[in-house]
């Protein structure tokens, strides 16, 4: 009964901010666990998890990360170019100047990361989990947002940048298309 609450959850319209998307996240949580359900554990999918670590400088270029936790991680230039990062939490994670040139980075949480000239060219971030400190990365052009969870506010500050351009090289998609950006 509670697995068929979640799958409603997720037929339902997608809302206009993150805010809302987050409480109806945590309410389905807690009707789940008020139904009975089962409580949910985290499995990292085996190998080195990061959480915490120091990893600057280090060059994860072209590695499977698949599902990894760099949470809390101090990663200041670290190299993750054409990296597959897909499912990874980078949550409050200090992410300064390292570099996500062409990394599929779908479903990424990347809430409360310092990314400060953070480089995101042609990175394909469909579904990934932002805070306003996307503003702070230095480089999106080509980038694919495409279904991202960004605040409204800041959707509105990257629409304004100059490097809010470009075609994403494996999706053919626009930066400003994939942020709904106007004309």
């Amino acid at each position: 009964m509670a697995a068929c609450a979640l799958l409603a959850l997720l037929a339902l319209p997608k809302p206009s901010s993150f805010a809302v998307t987050r409480r109806a996240f945590v309410h389905a949580g807690a009707s789940a666990v008020a139904l009975g359900a089962p409580a949910a554990r985290a499995v990292s999918g085996g190998g080195k998890d990061f959480s915490g670590a120091t990893i600057s400088g280090g060059d994860f270029s072209g590695q499977s990360l698949r599902g990894k936790e760099f949470r809390q991680v101090v990663a200041l230039g670290t190299n993750f170019r054409g990296a597959d990062l897909r499912g990874c939490s980078f949550f409050k994670a200090d992410l300064t100047g390292a570099d996500f040139t062409g990394a599929l980075m779908s479903g990424v949480s990347l809430e409360g990361a310092n990314l400060d000239r953070a480089v995101f060219k042609d990175a394909q971030l469909d579904g990934a989990f932002f805070t306003d400190s996307i503003t702070a990365a230095a480089d999106i052009s080509g980038a694919d947002f495409s279904e991202a969870l960004i605040p409204p506010r800041t959707v509105a500050l990257l629409c304004a940048r100059a490097d809010a351009d470009g075609k994403n090289r494996a999706t053919s998609v626009t930066t400003r298309e994939s942020l709904a950006c106007a004309e």
